[in-house]
Parts: C-alpha cells; sequence; structure tokens
C-alpha cells in the first residue's frame, strides 16, 4: 500500500508536463551598440532554448518512466462569479500518458488518457463561505461525464474564511474516449453557501470551454 501511495505522488508530480515555463528577462546595456547587440543576441538565443524545453500541443516527452503527449492546451484565463466567489480556470489541457517498468505495475495500466484543469478560486465576502472549487463536474464533446480523480488531484478547502483565496491543479481520467479528440469541456460547479446557516450566495456555475488544437 506504501508503494502505491509513493507511486501516485510521484505520478502526480511527474504529470505536470505542460506547466508555464519562466521566461527569460536580460537586462541591455546600451553604452556600446555592438556589446548590446551581443547581449541582445544571446538572450534571444536564451530564451529560445527555454521555449524549446516546454512541451507543445502534439508533442511527446520521454521521461524516466515512460513517455507523455500533449494534444491541446488552452491558457486564455476565464473567470467566472456567483455570489461572493470568484473562480478562474487558469489553464486546461489533454494529455495522455504511458508508462514502463515498475510504474505500470503499481498503477496496473500502462496507459492513461487525462485532462487537466488548473483552478483559482477567492472569497470576497467577510463572512466564512463553503464552495467547493475542488469539485467541478466535467463533460467531454466526446460524451463523458467524469470528475476529479481524487488520488491525482490537489486539494482546495470547502470551507473558505473570508477573504482568503486558493489555487491547484485537477486531474480528470478518460475512461472511454481519447484525449486528443476532447475538443471542449463543459464544467459545473455547485452553488456557494453560507458557512452557518446553510443559505445559497449565489448560482450553479456552468460554462463550456472550447479547447484549440494547437
Amino acid at each position: 500500500m506504501k508503494k502505491i501511495l509513493l507511486t501516485v505522488l510521484f505520478l502526480l508530480l511527474s504529470l505536470v508536463l505542460f506547466a508555464c515555463g519562466s521566461e527569460a528577462e536580460g537586462e541591455e546595456d546600451a553604452q556600446n551598440s555592438e556589446e548590446s547587440t551581443e547581449e541582445e543576441n544571446k538572450g534571444n538565443t536564451e530564451e529560445q532554448t527555454e521555449d524549446s524545453e516546454s512541451p507543445q500541443p502534439g508533442e511527446t516527452e520521454e521521461t524516466e518512466d515512460g513517455t507523455r503527449t500533449l494534444h491541446r492546451m488552452w491558457e486564455e484565463g476565464e473567470t467566472f462569479e456567483t455570489g461572493p466567489i470568484v473562480l478562474t480556470i487558469d489553464k486546461i489541457a489533454t494529455a495522455e500518458a504511458s508508462f514502463e517498468g515498475e510504474t505500470a505495475d503499481m498503477l496496473e495500466t500502462d496507459h492513461i488518457e487525462y485532462i487537466q484543469v488548473d483552478v483559482s478560486v477567492e472569497n470576497t465576502s467577510d463572512n466564512d463561505v463553503t464552495f467547493y472549487a475542488g469539485q467541478g463536474r466535467m463533460a467531454t464533446s466526446t460524451g463523458e461525464q467524469i470528475e476529479p480523480d481524487l488520488w491525482l488531484s490537489g486539494h482546495i478547502d470547502g470551507e473558505m474564511m473570508a477573504g482568503t483565496k486558493a489555487n491547484d491543479t485537477f486531474y480528470y481520467m478518460l475512461e472511454n474516449s481519447e484525449a486528443e479528440d476532447v475538443e471542449s469541456v463543459r464544467l459545473v460547479f455547485s452553488a456557494p453557501y453560507d458557512s452557518e446557516s446553510y443559505d445559497d450566495l449565489g448560482e450553479e456555475l456552468d460554462f463550456e470551454i472550447e479547447l484549440p488544437k494547437e
């Protein structure tokens, strides 16, 4: 059991193949035009190298335990409000991963198809509010209805204290379709409610996001 838990934790870390890469920011010294040009070219080369290391849709990354392939990436970020809750979908990506050796044995599978959703949430109220940002239900364009995988996903406490913010990453495992075929996802979040009176403080959030191919 301990080995399985350790493997799951390792998988959680390794799944984030499409985390945002850092952008190189160089400072130019304009005292000498030739030196300035050389410095700028050097900075551009470093930035291109960093960009090339960030997986892009359609690319496959080799890892110690197998491969990861990123299919679609949506990074526009969209914010939704319901009562005192401000929910932002920061990023959605579809991907697949293949495993070898001990990892495949421990997980009892050598392949998974999944969707990653990065979520941020804020309680703007002066009171405590209950809102389950980590329990959004998903319907895919391929016809699957799924919820975040409890083992692999992060956690956002549903009992949000006044004026607090939180963010984390959630993984939705596809069972009857392939990640590369998912063109859009619909997400539904239950309405927030007062932590003491249990009265609803807003409406249910229900929206759809189109996922670009490239």
